[in-house]
């Protein structure tokens, strides 16, 4: 029965979808750090070679791609989803079109073989999602100070009254850190949703746009009604300046139990194997 979990577990990591997936984040953050971070960093000397006693300086917390929802910023928090599912996603289905999950039944029990399918997609989404973060997070710390940020300073999109927004300026990596597994949990629950398309279509590419889909038709719903903060592109973003705990816990929470039931539960009662 362990060996089942640890089988689908490696099958994940040693994807190719996993390494596509890392590089395509990295590239989104690495280009961020060359276009926002590395100009800032290089007048730096300017900031210390002149009489700026009232100016803050730069630091990591006010311009890593967690501190805005601008450009490259939106752009891979709006990917989220995708990037998720490309690791392991369309692993169910290659299981069932190769056969492969006929010759898994017979050796273990079949809610065994959901559960680890499930679990591998969770794990292997949410890694993928974070390591590019913490990617251009370790880069822009190479270049600028890891000083706290200031609110008289208003460098920053956070201000007092965002959700999390006295701890962000007391203990901005804690910070950084509580949003880096919000993150990692979404990225996974994101992920589980291409298992379920694995039932609805036959074609591999729809499976892996599911979850991009799905997050994007809820983001419209959102920005239909003007609640900005229930849309996963800015309640998931460090930097976004909004009042994002309810958005953050109905989501994550709704969105797992459904594929959990969907999946595990009644989707392993289903005659597949």
């Amino acid at each position: 029965m362990r060996s089942i979990y640890k089988i689908e577990i490696l099958r994940g990591f040693e994807s190719i979808g996993f390494k596509v997936s890392l590089v395509l984040g990295c590239g989104i953050t690495l280009l961020q750090w060359i276009t926002s971070v590395v100009p800032i960093a290089l007048q730096q000397e300017l900031y210390m070679n002149s009489d700026f006693a009232m100016c803050y300086p730069a630091n990591v917390y006010n311009n890593w791609i967690g501190a805005n929802t601008y450009l490259f910023s939106y752009l891979y928090f709006l990917l989220i989803p995708l990037l998720a599912a490309l690791p392991y996603g369309s692993s169910f289905y290659s299981d069932i079109h190769h056969y492969f999950i006929q010759n898994i039944c017979i050796r273990v029990e079949k809610k065994h073989y959901y559960i680890a399918k499930y679990l591998s997609v969770f794990l292997t989404g949410g890694i993928t999602v974070v390591l590019p973060l913490i990617f251009n997070y370790m880069l822009t710390s190479a270049l600028l100070p890891m000083i706290r940020p200031q609110a008289a300073d208003y460098t920053s999109l956070i201000g007092i009254g965002s959700t999390f927004g006295d701890f962000f300026f007391k203990h901005p990596m804690q910070y950084v850190c509580v949003f880096a597994i919000i993150i990692f949990i979404a990225g996974g629950i994101y992920a589980t949703y291409a298992l379920i398309g694995t039932y609805y279509t036959e074609n591999v590419f729809i499976v892996l746009s599911i979850p991009f889909i799905f997050v994007a038709f809820l983001n419209s719903i959102a920005s239909l009604f003007g609640a900005p903060d229930w849309q996963s592109v800015f309640f998931l973003n460090p930097g976004y300046n909004g009042d994002r705990v309810l958005p953050i816990i109905v989501q994550t929470v709704g969105l797992a139990a459904i594929s959990l039931y969907v999946f595990v539960v009644k989707g392993s009662k289903e005659d597949i194997c």
